[in-house]
């Protein structure tokens, strides 16, 4: 009993202290008024935390809470797209694949020749798909999880990041949103109560990321309907992004800094690639599309998290049906994709790639 009641203590105590780390760290970048502050501030402080030997944790319960609360907000902020919109983004969702295509191709290269990688490591390390799918099912056909989990960890963090800083030094940002307010404090279990429910129903119809997509689309549609006027308790917008921030940064848990090393390089090199790849098609398509801002087509192709960038477009005031649209699509391109992906590892790797180097 007296163990189990330590062991308890011990457990309430690294809670504490883990979302204590979170706050500060969000609290930090809000005063200096950086774009994303809860979510950036939270994630970077916990993950240094983690990283300096603390054992970052949380209720892992509370993570699709914290993303069906922010699919309800990002849905507040989606416009119905008109057929002739869709039309006009055909030009830009051409470029998807191709971006797919160039930095795929890439980095895999990159990773097994220039860091001796085995094929599996390689593929599913070079995929910017769902960060989770990408390391579960890379697990099951002989990557290595921990290079696999800190490469997805660091680009994510690096692509998140840059981006809210791009936005920041383009001068787009709006701070509003981030700001403690108790205004609309009424329509919190409205918000609650919309995103479960979306959840549940994206749960049955199989949406990938169905926490955050199927709140969105449900939403987006109540208010194009005029049945919806949904507003945002700004409080309930960081508690979700602090949670989300600290889910990210446990990941790092146990993971020294000499054995990040390679991982770290490996996945700031990827970044490079993917930016490279993504500079020249910004090239073609700002050439092609005059109107568009360039953040908001560097948030469209951003292989970043999916809540993560669709927050950061919702912040800087850009459209979000364009960014969400080609977010979407570069997702399922990935997971259509995945099977092919499959058979040509499992039909022609090597017998030397079954584990990695």
């Amino acid at each position: 009993m007296a163990s189990t009641a330590v062991s308890k203590y011990q457990n309430h105590r690294r809670f504490a202290l883990s979302w204590c780390i979170g706050i500060i760290g969000g609290t930090l970048l809000f005063f200096e008024q950086v774009p994303l502050a809860w979510l950036l501030g939270s994630m970077v402080a916990s993950s240094i935390a983690a990283l300096s030997g603390l054992e970052i944790t949380t209720w892992i319960r509370l993570t699709p809470w914290a993303r069906c609360v922010l699919g309800v907000m990002v849905g507040t902020g989606i416009t119905p797209i008109p057929m002739a919109e869709l039309i006009s983004y055909g030009v830009t969702l051409a470029m998807v694949p191709l971006f797919l295509l160039g930095s795929i191709s890439l980095n895999y290269w990159m990773l097994r020749r220039m860091f001796r990688q085995n094929a599996a490591t390689a593929l599913f390390s070079a995929l910017p798909g769902g960060m989770v799918e990408m390391i579960t099912t890379g697990r099951e056909y002989g990557a290595d999880p921990k290079f696999l989990t800190t490469v997805h960890l660091i680009r994510v963090i690096a692509i998140v990041a840059g981006a809210a800083f791009l936005g920041a030094m383009v001068g787009l940002a709006d701070f509003r949103m981030q700001t403690p307010a108790w205004d609309h404090w009424q329509y919190v279990p409205l918000h609650l109560l919309l995103g479960v429910v979306g959840w549940r129903v994206g749960v049955r119809l199989r949406i990938p990321s169905a926490s955050l997509l199927a709140p969105m689309f449900m939403v987006t549609a109540l208010q194009a309907s005029d049945v919806l006027h949904m507003q945002l308790f700004t409080p309930l917008i960081i508690v979700a992004q602090v949670i989300i921030g600290i889910d990210i940064a446990r990941s790092f848990n146990g993971v020294s800094l000499r054995a990040m090393r390679i991982p770290f390089i490996a996945a700031g090199m990827s970044v490079l690639v993917m930016t490279a790849v993504l500079a020249v098609l910004a090239l073609a398509i700002l050439t092609l599309r005059t109107d568009l801002p360039l953040i908001q087509v560097v948030l469209s192709f951003l292989p970043g998290g999916q809540t993560e960038l669709a927050l950061l477009a919702f912040a800087l005031k850009l459209d979000l049906t364009f960014v969400v649209t080609h977010q979407i699509f570069r997702i399922a391109l990935i997971m259509f994709s995945l099977p092919l992906f499959i058979v040509w590892l499992t039909r022609w790797r090597r017998p030397d790639d079954s584990s990695s180097r």
